[in-house]
């Protein structure tokens, strides 16, 4: 009995590959999770690719609200300081602040991105919807 309880908790989590959204820009898709934080890939609005990290919500699928994050882009930047992501092999001067706000608390659910350039004000965002 315990066996099968404890398979069908593990075929309720999802999966963190099964995480795609859809936007205007591409897929938005959930990657991997490092150091707590919720590692996401996408195309930003000056369509070079970049990444979404989101502390605080590896693992989270059910208590899903408005996080703070930060993004970090390929491509040309303006930034006065570099930022890099570890594994990642060039530093970047195209990141900014990020706001993710999803729809509902529980896994599948869409979100809007809000985000900004560097330290700046958030100007801009991204819809992701879920496939």
């Amino acid at each position: 009995m315990l066996r099968y309880t404890l398979a069908a908790l593990l075929l309720a989590t999802p999966a963190v590959a099964d995480e795609v959204w859809t936007s205007d820009m591409g897929q938005v898709v959930y990657q991997t999770e490092e150091n707590g934080a919720a590692i996401l890939s996408f195309t930003n609005v000056d369509a070079y690719p970049a990444t979404l990290v989101i502390p605080g919500l590896a693992g989270n699928y059910s208590d899903r609200g408005v996080h703070d994050a930060y993004w970090i882009g390929e491509g040309a930047g303006y930034c006065d300081a570099f930022l890099t992501i570890p594994g990642r092999d060039q530093p970047s001067t195209n990141w900014g602040r990020a706001v993710v706000s999803f729809d509902q608390p529980s896994f599948p659910t869409g979100f809007t991105m809000t985000m900004g350039d560097c330290f700046g004000p958030l100007t801009y965002a991204i819809r992701a919807n879920t496939q």
